[in-house]
């Protein structure tokens, strides 16, 4: 196989989809307050937190995209064709679901409110969310796209990062970074370690949102990249034992998993994910055929799981269900339809679209 199909012959789209559902069925579940859930599945599910793959998946893949391209130009296109179509859909349809539902008619709330906050959310500011939104499902229509703003904070780093590289020779680089590293695990460490004194201070709330405590998750996976003939041998056909050793490190220990997770800890769950990914690498491909729906996924479920809320249909295991079902159905037909056809548009793309 050729150093190039090496590194695209990848699981790390089914990964994705596994990374969305975790968190599309974890927000389902603890959201609708389900009851009757076996912990066992619980805890299975909270092992491998979504936005954590996320990040690492996302410094592996847009760090080769930013190699790939031409100019900032065309890695910015990409970019706009990867992130916003979707997100000015989903934006469209989580407030046409709130009209329907005659929540405007119950507030005092005015055109112009429901303007900006559409704006916020089909820019850079998916974290605002407006007082007249409180009493509406959990009080956040997708709270979950906060993670989208950290996203684009990392597209703009990448091309800072790489000019930086431009200054020193490949070992001087591999000692930048991995002091980058280090110095933001630590932040993150310290992040996490002051939440229950400060979670309630606005700058604190304001930093959550920054890349600042997640840009290690990030950087590990620029690392994975950047030196991926380095450990791709070392790696492949063991993710058996790396991921056996991670299960067992998180039973036995105290350590922190879910979007919180140790970045000690994180450092094995990125090697059980590249281990994973190009091995057996071809199987994303055999079961999703190119698709991927993750994306899709991750950014849908949140409207129908307030859509459920507001109509007061919580507390079954089955509404769950529907909730994660409905929401792949729409990713398939976001994919199918509105993302992979301007996916197509790109001049150069890591991965195959069909």
């Amino acid at each position: 196989m050729k150093n190039t199909d090496s590194f695209k012959t990848n699981n790390l789209d089914l990964i994705r989809l596994f990374a969305a559902l975790e968190v599309a069925i974890s927000h389902s579940i603890s959201h609708l307050k389900v009851e009757n859930i076996s912990p066992i599945f619980l805890h299975f599910l909270h092992f491998f937190p979504g936005v954590p793959i996320f990040f690492f998946i996302s410094g592996f893949l847009i760090s080769k995209s930013y190699e790939n391209s031409k100019s900032i130009k065309e890695y910015s296109k990409n970019r706009v064709l990867r992130i916003y179509p979707g997100l000015i859909m989903v934006s469209i349809i989580g407030i046409l679901s709130i009209y329907l539902s005659g929540y405007f008619k119950e507030i005092d709330v005015s055109t112009n409110q429901i303007l900006v906050w559409f704006f916020a959310q089909i820019t850079l500011i998916q974290f605002y969310n407006p007082e007249f939104m409180r009493d509406y499902g959990v009080g956040v229509l997708n709270g979950s796209l906060w993670t989208i703003s950290v996203e684009l904070q990392f597209y703009i780093i990448i091309p800072i990062l790489y000019t930086l590289f431009k200054f020193f020779n490949e070992r001087k680089n591999e000692t930048i970074l991995f002091s980058l590293i280090v110095l933001s695990m630590f932040i993150h460490f310290i992040y996490y370690q002051y939440k229950q004194d400060y979670s309630s201070l606005f700058i604190y709330k304001l930093l959550g949102v920054t890349f600042i405590p997640w840009l290690y998750m990030f950087l590990i996976g620029v690392w994975y990249q950047k030196y991926f003939f380095k450990v791709y041998h070392l790696l492949i056909g063991k993710t058996f034992f790396f991921l056996l050793s991670y299960i067992l490190i998180v039973l036995l220990t105290d350590v922190s998993i879910g979007n919180s997770i140790n970045p000690l800890l994180f450092l094995l769950l990125s090697t059980v994910i590249f281990s994973l990914a190009y091995t057996v690498p071809s199987l994303s491909n055999i079961l999703l055929k190119g698709n991927d729906i993750s994306y899709g996924v991750y950014i849908y479920h949140m409207v129908f799981v307030n859509i459920f809320i507001y109509y007061g249909l919580m507390f079954k295991v089955s509404y769950a269900i529907t909730i994660i079902v409905i929401s792949i159905l729409i990713a398939i037909i976001s994919w199918k339809k509105l993302e992979q056809p301007l996916l197509k548009l790109k001049k150069k793309t890591i991965h195959n679209i069909t």
